[in-house]
């Protein structure tokens, strides 16, 4: 039976943590639309601020490991950045 090889348990941390500024850019949309009050838009940016955590931390690993960040870290940056400007861009 051929599949996929297991996976370590660090790789699917670092793979985790390319993911996480999703959530963190739900939690900052939901503030930011749903609830909508000043204090909501503060918490709002302290969520997208702590989006980009994760993905420096896995940039800090896979620096520690001599591995290239990949697909991963792309893409994290990318939702962080358009989410971003959209963002400012809907509360400046």
């Amino acid at each position: 039976m051929t599949g996929t090889p297991p996976t370590a348990p660090r790789d699917v941390l670092v793979r985790n943590l390319w993911a996480s500024p999703a959530v963190f850019v739900t939690a900052a949309f939901t503030a930011f639309n749903a609830v909508g009050t000043d204090l909501a838009v503060r918490v709002g940016w302290a969520c997208y601020a702590a989006g980009w955590l994760p993905p420096i931390l896995a940039v800090a690993v896979c620096a520690a490991r001599k591995q290239r960040p990949g697909m991963g870290g792309a893409a994290a940056a990318a939702v962080l950045a358009v989410f971003g400007a959209l963002f400012w861009l809907n509360h400046s």
